[in-house]
C-alpha cells in the first residue's frame, strides 16, 4: 500500500528561497538534493495548473519521493482555496518488496522531520485514499 499525501507551507509565493534553502539544507547532510524541473513534459503533466517549475525529490534509500510547487499557478489558479498556503509539498511513499522495504513509519518521520526542516508552519491539505489518483 502507497501513502500519498499534500502539505501546505504556511507562507507566501515570495518565500520559495528561504522554504527551498531550509529544505536543501536538510537533505544536504544525507548527501541528497532537489531537481529544479522546467521540462516541458514534467510540467505539462500538472495541467491545468500551469507552472514555470516545480522542485523534485527521490530517496530511494527511504522510498519517498516528493514535490514542492506553489499553491498558486502563474495564471493566478489556485490548487488548494487556502490562499495560505503559498508552497505544497505532495510526498508519494511506496511500499516495496525487500530488499527495498521501508516500514511505512520510518518513511512518515522521515516526511515529518523534512516538512518540520522547513522553518515555516504547515497544514495537511490532503490525504489520498488507496488507488486514488492524484489531484
Amino acid at each position: 500500500m502507497n501513502k500519498m499525501y499534500e502539505f501546505g507551507f504556511l507562507c507566501t509565493n515570495k518565500d520559495e528561497k528561504e522554504l527551498m534553502n531550509a529544505l536543501y539544507s536538510f537533505l544536504e547532510p544525507l548527501r541528497r538534493t532537489f531537481s529544479k524541473t522546467r521540462n516541458k513534459g514534467m510540467l505539462e503533466a500538472r495541467l491545468p495548473y500551469v507552472y514555470k517549475h516545480f522542485y523534485w525529490n527521490l530517496n530511494k534509500e527511504k522510498q519517498v519521493y516528493v514535490e514542492v510547487y506553489p499553491n498558486k499557478d502563474v495564471e493566478g489558479q489556485y490548487k488548494f482555496a487556502d490562499e495560505n498556503v503559498g508552497w505544497v509539498l505532495f510526498a508519494n511513499l511506496k511500499d516495496v518488496t525487500p530488499p527495498y522495504h521501508v516500514p511505512i513509519e520510518e518513511q512518515e518521520k522521515y516526511l515529518a522531520d523534512l516538512l518540520s526542516s522547513a522553518h515555516f508552519n504547515y497544514v495537511k491539505l490532503y490525504e489520498y485514499s488507496d488507488e486514488e489518483e492524484r489531484l
